[in-house]
């Protein structure tokens, strides 16, 4: 679903990404890992175009989307949930899922929100509450509804269980493997290895804003020097 060719992404003299190259398919989730500073949000924001791209080509399911500014990405299909979630706080659940369809006619934008509290049944009775009034589990079950009122064929994560109690953790990884399961593409930046060992396949371990590694995650977990360099120990 989606290919990152060589992805550079620079911040005036400061470059974070450097030539990342990675793949992610559709029915699954994708890791992105690394310590802080590895480049991994600018990884994210990279794709999205909300970076500074110095180089690199992104197709989605085949089709070039290099040029793309970020609104044309998500009307592509790509759709990203920040880190922190970002929600309006002082706004209502409703009116901050709606903004995930902005820009279509009212019409598609209800049809988005009732499935939207199809799939997070418990947001249809608290819809005209203010978003933030919830704990950050629900926040974060928002901030994905948000990201799927575009009705994406790749979502990218970052760090979603920042934050939140190893209950709601696991509520995020249901979640997850839920778009998964219905054929989305999952790109997930994580520190959670819990998580990520529960949810992904294959991962990129990122350091100094390059590929150190990549493969299958039970297989970069059992690498010592990976998990201690850049996920910490892990054994």
């Amino acid at each position: 679903m989606l290919t990152v060719d060589n992805l550079t992404v620079a911040f005036g003299p400061t470059v974070a990404v450097r030539g990342v190259s990675l793949h992610a398919e559709a029915g699954a989730v994708t890791g992105v890992l690394g310590a802080n500073g590895a480049g991994k949000t600018s990884t994210l924001l990279g794709i999205h175009n909300q970076a500074p791209r110095r180089g690199g080509r992104i197709t989605l399911a085949g089709v070039d989307v290099t040029g793309h500014d970020t609104g044309a990405l998500v009307a592509a299909g790509i759709a990203l949930c920040p880190q922190n979630r970002r929600l309006f706080p002082n706004m209502s659940i409703e009116d901050n899922l709606l903004l995930g369809a902005y820009g279509h006619p009212r019409k598609v934008r209800r049809a988005r929100l009732a499935r939207a509290y199809d799939r997070f049944g418990w947001l249809r009775d608290r819809g005209a509450e203010a978003a933030g009034r919830l704990s950050g589990g629900q926040q974060q079950a928002v901030a994905i509804a948000r990201a799927l009122m575009s009705e994406p064929k790749l979502v990218l994560l970052d760090e979603p269980s920042s934050g939140l109690s190893p209950v709601a953790v696991d509520e995020v990884a249901a979640i997850l493997a839920d778009i998964a399961h219905d054929g989305t593409a999952v790109v997930l930046v994580e520190q959670n290895v819990r998580l990520v060992r529960h949810l992904c396949d294959t991962a990129y371990v990122l350091a100094h804003g390059k590929v150190a590694a990549s493969g299958p995650v039970t297989a970069l977990l059992r690498d010592s020097a990976v998990s201690d360099a850049y996920l910490g120990t892990v054994h």
